[in-house]
Parts: structure tokens; sequence; C-alpha cells
């Protein structure tokens, strides 16, 4: 994305005796201060960001930087919400650009957004962002702003292309746009593959995204049984699903339920032993724990120390387990995305049920594990430390290459027809979705309940593009 000045205001103005040249010169190093702190930012992440690593990549000494700008904070500030308003106003010119119409709009902002994603470091700064936004109250509020308002171009351009649809059923499609184009820059970022498979991909998530914005609500409704309610989870909820991060009866406890998995290097040295099996209760309990202080605190204040603090344990004890801060923090991220993987594989696997009913059920407990808050912050978390850690990114990268093997195998299933790179490019499609789920938490309005409706048109398009029917033409 090409870079524009600030507007003018949110920097601070010229000193008036300076005259213009002064104006433009002081005009020019605010700029070039701004574009250094939003890639500082983005390269050395929320954790690692520093006054003097963006005065020295401007060229300029820490004490000059402090002229323009007295703070860290200030200058943080001011610099997400330069970007994040620089490419809120570049997406508006799109969506209301006159003398075209809704259609020509739509589909413009929705190529402007692929662009943005698969050509620019707009996902490095999102992935940042997100992660930064779990830990900074500003940094929230101004994401929340940031999809709300992206959202709402959605909403206005899909209520004049189907004037006949509710307000509350643009905004439903809209959310789902957003979860789609958001997994997909996950999936592209993070989840690896070939050029050709990446391409495919992109061109099948073009068709389904044309899909929704063009067809009527009848043609994309589910019609299938909802399980159970799908609304986040919180305290009193009575939900009864129990995800990976445990049930009501566990999060007291501050446990997840990883009892009787193990890290790598543990399967290496276990053994059917009264001491074996103590040494895997005691792992287990280490990893359930840095794991929630993962989502919870993220990754910038994940320290052994930390961590032993929170299990009432010496550090040095820890350590007996987990030599270094590494060692732990990747075996903290492998066993849970195991645990994930495990889950889904087992409910992937061949047996009296249909693939159809097996893809089902998956996508519904995506769905219902994405609702949970510390999931998202975990995901988040991962995220944005894969960009600044090659463990971490080549660890999921492995992790995601299963996952979509599983919808892979199922869509096979599901339509024989199908070539090998077709069922892997729906197969990342439908991962790419469910992954997008986390961002739903962006923005919504505090009050708003009708999050079944999200889950029901995912999981009509889930159903869709196992079928390969994501072409306006062959909807029924």
């Amino acid at each position: 994305m090409q870079e524009r000045s600030p507007e003018r205001g949110t920097l601070g103005e010229a000193r008036p005796d300076g005259g213009p040249v002064a104006g433009r010169n002081r005009e020019l190093r605010i700029t070039q201060i701004i574009v250094a702190a939003r890639q500082t930012f983005q390269e050395d992440g929320y954790a690692g960001f520093a006054t003097r690593r963006v005065a020295r990549r401007v060229g300029i000494a820490q004490g000059n930087l402090q002229y323009y700008f007295r703070t860290k904070d200030e200058l943080l500030r001011t610099a997400l919400r330069a970007y994040i308003r620089q490419t809120l106003n570049d997406y508006a010119e799109i969506a209301s650009r006159p003398g075209a119409s809704a259609e020509r709009r739509c589909s413009a902002l929705v190529e402007r957004i692929f662009r943005d994603i698969n050509e620019t470091d707009l996902p490095k700064f999102l992935f940042e962002v997100w992660a930064f936004a779990q830990h900074e109250p500003y940094a929230a509020e101004l994401v929340d702003d940031m999809y709300a308002e992206y959202r709402g171009m959605f909403v206005k351009l899909l209520s004049e292309i189907h004037p006949a649809l509710t307000n509350e059923e643009c905004f439903v499609r809209a959310s789902v746009l957003i979860a789609q184009t958001s997994g997909m820059m996950i999936l592209s970022h993070q989840g690896g593959g070939s050029d050709k498979d990446h391409t495919e991909f992109i061109r099948v998530t073009k068709r389904a995204i044309k899909l929704i914005v063009s067809l009527s609500g009848q043609v994309l409704e589910y019609g299938g049984p909802l399980h159970s309610s799908r609304k986040p989870h919180a305290q009193g909820s009575s939900n009864t699903h129990v995800g990976v991060f445990g049930s009501q009866g566990h999060i007291q406890h501050g446990l997840l339920e990883l009892s009787t998995r193990q890290t790598g290097k543990d399967v290496l040295d276990y053994r059917p032993t009264l001491q074996g099996k103590r040494r895997e209760i005691k792992t287990n309990e280490i990893i359930s724990s840095a794991a929630n202080l993962l989502a919870s605190e993220g990754y910038a204040n994940f320290t052994q120390a930390r961590v032993a603090r929170e299990l009432g344990i010496l550090p040095a004890a820890l350590q007996h387990y987990f030599p270094t801060h590494d060692d732990l923090l990747h075996s903290t991220i492998s066993a849970l995305l195991k645990a994930y993987l495990d889950r889904y594989v087992e409910m992937g696997r061949p047996s009296g049920k249909p693939a159809l009913e097996r893809l089902r059920e998956i996508v519904e407990d995506v769905f219902e594990e994405a609702c949970d808050p510390r999931v998202c912050r975990f995901a988040i978390e991962m995220f944005a430390l894969a960009q600044h850690s090659d463990v971490t990114r080549e660890l999921v990268r492995r992790i995601y290459a299963a996952y979509r093997a599983i919808y892979a195998d199922l869509v096979r299933e599901i339509d024989s027809s199908a070539t090998a790179r077709e069922c892997l490019a729906r197969a990342t499609l439908i991962a790419a979705q469910m992954e997008g789920v986390a961002t739903l938490m962006f923005g919504l309005p505090k009050q708003w309940g009708d999050i079944d409706r999200v889950f029901e048109l995912m999981m009509a398009m889930a159903i869709r593009i196992a079928h390969g029917r994501i072409d306006a033409k062959d909807a029924a």
C-alpha cells in the first residue's frame, strides 16, 4: 500500500513563525517518523517496539524524535491511527465511488482487499495490532472502530444490491465476508502451500465471496438443526460444549484439558512407570498454566518466572521440565495445536456417519471454539508471534497443513469428481472461513446476540464449498 501523509491535525501543526518551508519540512519529518513507527511495530512486534529503533530507522537522534512525539505511547497511538485511517479512507472511496453500480463498487472493494492481503504489508500490521488490542484499551478501541466501519461498508453495499434484505441480514452477510477475507489472510500468510495451490485457493475464494454477495437470502439458508446455542462463552453460561480450554468446572483452576497428552520431548522419555506418570501430569499442569498465561497476558509477558509464579513453584523446578523460555513456549503452542488437530482428526475419521455429517460436526465445533475469547486470544497471539519466530511459524504451517488435509479428505468423499487440487482449494477455503471467525469479536455491537445467524450462513457456505457449488448459476 502506498504511503500517504497522515491527516493534518492528528500530528501537530507547524510552528507559526517557521514559515511555509519550515512547515513543509516539519510535516515531512512527521510523516517519516510515523511510517517508520508503523514499520517498527510490524517487524519488531508490540513487545519490541521502542522509540530508539524508530529514530534509528529514520536516521535521527532519539532526542530529535521526542521533539515531535514526547512519549512512545503518543507515537504508537498516532502511527496506528494514521495507518488504519488511511486504509479505511481508501476502502470508503472505492465503496462510495460515484457513477458506479453497487455491484461494481463491491467487486472493486473486494479486489482491493485481495490485493492488500496478497501484495502489501497490511497482514503484518493486522496480525500485530490484533494481538496488541488484547492488552491495550486504546488499541482495542481502534480495532473495534476499524472493523465496525469496515463491516458497515459491506452492509451498505449489500443493502443497495438487495433492497429486500433487512439490515440484520446484510449485517450477517457482511460479517461472513469479513471472516472469509480475514481467514484467507491467515491461511495465505500462516498456512504455507505451493504457488499453484495458493492461486487456486484465491480463485475459489473469490467465487465464494461473489456467491454471498449476489444470491438471495433463501438460497443461502442452511436449514439444518442447531445442536446448541452459539453464544460467546461467559461466566454462568449454560453452554454444554466442552472445548480444549476446558469446561466451566475447569476454568477456575486455570487448566487445559491436556492431561493425556505429552510434548515431543516427553514422548521420547516416557515410560509406563509411576515416576513417568507423575512427570506427565506435572508436564501437562505446566503446559496448561502456560497456555492460559499466553492467552491472557500475551507473548510479551510470557516468561518462565511468570509461569512458575502461577504454579506456585520455583523457576528452577520448572526448568527441570523445560530448560529454556523457548522450550516452554514452543511446547505450549505445540501441545495446544496438537490437541485441536487430534480432536478434528478423530471427528473426520471415516466411520458409520456420512462425510457431510462429519464435516458439519467439525465446522460446528470450530465455531463453538472460536466463540470462546480464550481461544481467540491464544490464536491471535500465535499469529503475531509467528511473524517473529521461525520455530513458531514452521509449527503453525505444519499444523495447518494437517488441518487442511482433514477437510480435503472429507471433500474428496463428498465429491469424488473433484481433482486433488480442487479438493485442497475447497478445504483451504472452508478452513479459512472458520479461522476468520476469530475476527467476529471486533466491532460487533455490544448487545448483538444473533451469532447463530452467522453460523447458519457459514455452515451453508461450507456445504456448498465442499460440493463445489459456489457459482451463482449453481444455486437451486
